[in-house]
């Protein structure tokens, strides 16, 4: 089947799995066709572990191959009461991290001996010569980096050589050779047996915390989960991956606490009530369009100490006063988002891509704001679907952002073009690099010719897949109960799309502030139920049509009328 009202998208529906199987589930809960065959396709034999992931879930830290020896040094500091330097990265993972650690380690140590730095854009990811500078000059014992420092060779070694242990917590690609810390727990390490190699940031910080109070004999630090969900989502990392599904239940569990109104983050629950975010409705898409950029802003268009401070204050008129300066900070960032976006199109214009057809886009601009062009690759990569990249221009050396779509990998990809690359990092879907400009035309160059010998195998440029068939009849409170059991969606555990044939729309009606939105009644084989098709109001004359079409969609609850509604559909033939 196509779509008959976007040209770029097409949909395409996966076969069902084995029938004995999809019967089976069918009986064993008494579930509605569909619900049954998303279980059988996500979960095959271990389906039933998809409806509640939980804690158990949850692996032992010490599946980490260097965790022991992590652990071993943090005890020593703590019976010493040594002096130990927290470094996040200042983006929302780095800075949940440097959170978790820092809510994490606070209670065990006496004042004063706790600090923590999150970087800033000046000095660049990672750690900084400044922060070892600092590090020697106040004296610090211990290093513990959270979302950074497994490439930090060089710094690393002049930490070590003034004394002061580092041991990294950190999730991306390692380099070789590897920092010569007292540990390193990155899920990505040559060799590395913990389950989960899809842990954000976050989540390995989050791991080495369990692991010390573990030890200690304290009880699982289960209330620092809603930073771990933040980062995990603000990330992007996959919640689910080849039925891993540890990162979900960090999600799944956080969200919980938050609904109670739990959770270690009063600055976090003050945000939610600024963004109007319902605690006991959160969702992964709350994190990612609403909460994330404003922590996110403070780095684009301010101080990420801010937010890092947000994360970690427990006095509600303080959470209120950082509240409005991220807010105050959006704003800006907003602005300047918006305006590079349109430089961004000229720029495409002048020089006449077509990013679909050479199966990525790259973009420049002489001194463009480089704390926004992460948002602007992201905004090209949604919306040609192709690997998108946005450089700044300096006077000798450019700047990139990436970010990917489907399965290709942004970081394999700089990887292969090292040799013109000063410094670069990242992780699949989202990466950085920087380059000395005589080496820019050489570099598009080369990454024109590595797209194109790998478009076969991007699956950004295949037909996006629908779930399984759906009735209307089938549409009721029982079947969304089911589905939000399969959440929280995101990157590996997508929110299950539908195609229902046959179907006629009445009482059309445009909504939203700028009427960009179309809700109605669709109709099949005389059953409707509501629907609401977000920015599709220009397509007004298409859902007029007399005759059935199919449509893809998404099941949702519409909490105006108290009923399940089809929500966020695209009209399809076939």
């Amino acid at each position: 089947m196509r779509s008959v009202l976007r040209d770029r998208r097409e949909w395409q529906l996966a076969s069902d799995p084995d029938e004995t199987l999809v019967e089976g589930i069918r009986t064993s809960l008494g579930c509605a066709r569909p619900f049954a065959v998303l279980l059988a396709q996500r979960g095959a034999a271990t389906w039933e572990s998809l409806i509640d992931p939980g804690i158990r879930s949850f692996h032992s830290p010490f599946l980490f191959s260097e965790m022991e020896k992590a652990v071993d040094r943090m005890t020593k500091a703590i019976d010493a009461g040594e002096r130990i330097f927290i470094h996040g990265d200042f983006d929302v993972d780095g800075l949940t991290g440097a959170a978790v650690l820092y809510r994490g380690l606070r209670p065990l140590l006496p004042q004063n001996t706790l600090k923590v730095d999150v970087g800033d854009r000046t000095n660049g990811h990672g750690i900084s010569r400044s922060f070892v500078l600092r590090a020697i000059e106040e004296e610090f014992a211990l290093v513990i980096t959270a979302d950074c420092g497994v490439s930090n060779n060089v710094e690393i070694d002049a930490l070590k050589a003034a004394g002061i242990d580092t041991i990294v917590t950190d999730h991306h690609i390692p380099p070789s050779p590897l920092p010569h810390a007292v540990a390193i727990i990155d899920a990505h390490r040559a060799g590395e047996t913990y389950p989960n190699r899809q842990l954000a940031g976050v989540g390995v910080a989050y791991k080495l915390i369990c692991a010390l109070y573990e030890r200690l004999g304290r009880p699982t630090p289960t209330h620092l989960l809603d930073l771990v969900a933040l980062g995990t989502v603000a990330d992007l990392v996959p919640l689910s991956s080849d039925g891993e599904s540890e990162n979900r239940a960090f999600v799944r569990e956080a969200f919980s606490l938050i609904g109670k109104g739990q959770g270690s983050s009063q600055g976090l629950r003050i945000l939610l009530q600024k963004l109007s975010v319902k605690p006991e409705k959160i969702s992964t898409s709350d994190i990612g369009y609403l909460i994330a950029p404003k922590l996110n802003a403070a780095n684009r268009a301010g101080d990420p100490k801010v937010a890092f401070l947000l994360l970690i204050t427990e006095v509600p008129d303080q959470a209120e006063y950082l509240a409005e300066i991220l807010l105050d900070y959006n704003r800006d960032r907003e602005i300047a988002q918006n305006d590079l976006i349109a430089q961004a199109e000229e720029f495409i214009r002048e020089e006449e891509l077509t990013p679909q057809e050479d199966g990525y886009v790259l973009v420049s601009g002489k001194y463009w704001n480089e704390g926004i062009l992460g948002l602007v690759a992201s905004n090209l990569a949604d919306r040609f679907r192709v690997p998108s990249i946005v450089v700044s221009r300096g006077d000798r050396v450019s700047r990139g952002s990436c970010r990917s779509v489907g399965e290709f990998d942004i970081s394999a990809c700089l990887e292969a073009h090292r040799d013109l690359l000063l410094q670069y990092g990242g992780h699949r879907m989202a990466a950085g690099f920087s380059i000395a400009n005589e080496q820019l035309p050489l570099f598009e160059e080369r990454l024109g010719e590595y797209i194109a010998a790998r478009r076969d195998e991007m699956t950004c440029f295949a037909a996006e897949m629908v779930d399984t068939q759906l009735g209307l009849g089938d549409v009721d409170l029982r079947f969304f109960t089911d589905l939000t059991s399969l959440g929280p969606f995101g990157p590996g555990n997508g929110r299950p799309r539908f195609f229902v044939s046959d179907c006629t729309f009445s009482e059309l009606t445009l909504v939203g502030n700028r009427k960009q939105h179309l809700k109605g009644q669709v109709t099949q084989n005389g059953v409707s139920v509501p629907f609401i098709a977000f920015r599709m109001a220009k397509y007004l004359d298409a859902f007029e049509r007399t005759e059935p079409i199919g449509l893809v969609g998404h099941a949702g609850f519409d909490d105006w009328r108290n009923a399940v509604q089809i929500q966020g559909i695209d009209l399809v033939s076939g």
